[in-house]
């Protein structure tokens, strides 16, 4: 419900704000109530102003995103039409490697949206969305595993404080999905930061996987949109992939995006038991090492939500995964790590102090591939950003390699000169590639000030 409302208030304010200069804090907010809109303004003054606490520089941002937005429903920005209109538009918005400026996530979708990368139709598109099963966190999964792995599957195995129910009730599992009769490899899906699964996936490896004859996903939409503690988001993850191995009777294969690289990585240093039931871990703009950049904390501290402060570069979480004799700085099963070293959210991603890179210790085997290292100067490894990665062909190839072949993803059997040309993986075009960008972005920045207004006062 939380996000109904603060789309209402995006959907709904009234022009006169914009026109109206942004009040000096101090001042009395009574000047904000105008006769053209009283509710929604209502709404922004009690929500954000007084519980909040924001300031003009966050209001202002905000009142711009809303701006922007309306002026893409009214058809007054010009969208891109090709890929390759899409990577220039990015080129625009991109940070240079290893950057430490920071960019908040309300101005990143901002400019994201001036500069035609988000479809005319996104606030249409992000309310179809809102109550769409695939994004639902309590299904009724009845299926029971074959050997209990509740409360612990294994001796070692963290203690959950979630209920079974709940933990089960997360995970989605479409119609089409085969329960392990065919040789499609099952795959769980593991949202970012503040986005569904289901809606994470839904224009880009969810449509891949379905059209493949290689893969069988189902997904993982974690209560409050993985906005609370990483500790509890990973029990979800943990729990799901050894209810997926049971129920297929086979290993499996994760795919993350975001901060469901760490979500993964907790899972498996703190959950032994997944280890041998995940046959390959495949990462997108991972950050196992966080970030040094503030962009995805758009408030001001301490309403940072919890799962975001835990992100921050050297955060006692971080510290926590990378530590102890089972340092989760390696990889504990085969791995295929992707990253952008353009990412706007997630810095550094180059070399080998890229928050992405993950090492071998245990031998069980590690890619890490920059995209543009490996494509460097064509298409494939362009100026693609934390979110566009979802649609990177070079990242999609990797995949298929790991899916298909023992061990993880490995550059020496992409075919390089074909697939570093491409600019999107095959099988998905602009259309997807702005669907993504939306809503990832836009439906993030909604959704953490959503999050925000409904925690205030739990200790943010």
């Amino acid at each position: 419900m939380r996000f109904f409302k603060t789309l209402a208030l995006f959907c709904s304010l009234a022009p006169s704000i914009l026109g109206t200069p942004v009040p000096n804090i101090n001042h009395d907010l009574s000047t904000l109530e105008t006769q053209d809109s009283p509710g929604p303004i209502s709404i922004l003054e009690n929500t954000f102003l007084h519980m909040l606490n924001l300031d003009k520089e966050t209001f202002q941002e905000i009142a711009r995103l809303e701006s922007a937005l309306k002026d893409l429903q009214a058809g007054k920005i010009n969208q891109v039409t090709t890929p390759e209109e899409a990577l220039t538009s990015l080129s625009k918005i991109q940070p240079s490697p290893n950057t430490t400026e920071n960019h908040n996530i309300l101005t990143i979708a901002t400019n994201l949206i001036l500069n035609g990368l988000a479809p005319q139709n996104t606030l249409d598109l992000i309310t179809s969305f809102l109550d769409q099963d695939i994004n639902s966190s309590t299904n009724n999964n009845t299926l029971n595993p074959s050997q209990p792995i509740y409360p612990k599957k294994h001796p070692k195995d963290a203690p959950y404080s979630q209920s079974e129910k709940d933990l089960r009730s997360a995970i989605f599992i479409p119609e089409t999905f085969e329960h392990g009769t065919t040789n499609k490899t099952p795959i769980l899906l593991i949202p970012g930061t503040a986005i569904p699964a289901g809606t994470t996936y839904h224009f880009s490896y969810a449509k891949l996987l379905n059209d493949s004859d290689i893969a069988d996903p189902v997904w993982l939409n974690i209560p409050g949109n993985s906005l609370g503690d990483i500790q509890v988001n990973a029990e979800y993850v943990a729990y799901a992939m050894n209810y997926i191995s049971s129920i297929t009777g086979r290993q499996i294969g994760v795919i993350s995006w975001s901060q469901g690289g760490i979500d993964v990585q907790w899972a498996l240093k703190y959950w032994p038991s997944t280890r041998a039931i995940v046959d390959d871990f495949m990462a997108l703009s991972a950050d196992f090492h966080g970030t040094v950049l503030a962009a995805v904390c758009l408030l001001p501290s301490p309403l940072c939500t919890p799962s975001i402060k835990q992100q921050v570069y050297d955060s006692a979480l971080i510290r926590t995964l990378r530590g102890g004799s089972e340092g989760g700085d390696s990889a504990f099963v085969p791995t295929t790590s992707v990253y952008s070293g353009f990412d706007e959210v997630v810095q550094p991603q180059v070399g080998t102090g890229a928050s992405a890179f993950l090492g071998d210790v245990r031998g069980v085997g590690v890619s890490n591939v920059q995209v543009q290292g490996a494509c460097a100067g064509l298409p494939g490894g362009g100026p693609y950003l934390h979110e566009t990665m979802l649609v990177n062909p070079l990242a999609w190839a990797l995949f298929v390699d790991a899916i298909t072949h023992d061990g993880p993803g490995e550059l020496s059997r992409v075919d390089l000169g074909t697939v570093c040309g491409q600019l999107v993986a095959p099988g998905l075009g602009v259309d997807d590639l702005l669907e993504t960008e939306a809503m990832t972005l836009v439906y993030a920045s909604l959704d953490t000030l959503a999050y925000a207004s409904e925690h205030v006062g739990d200790g943010l």
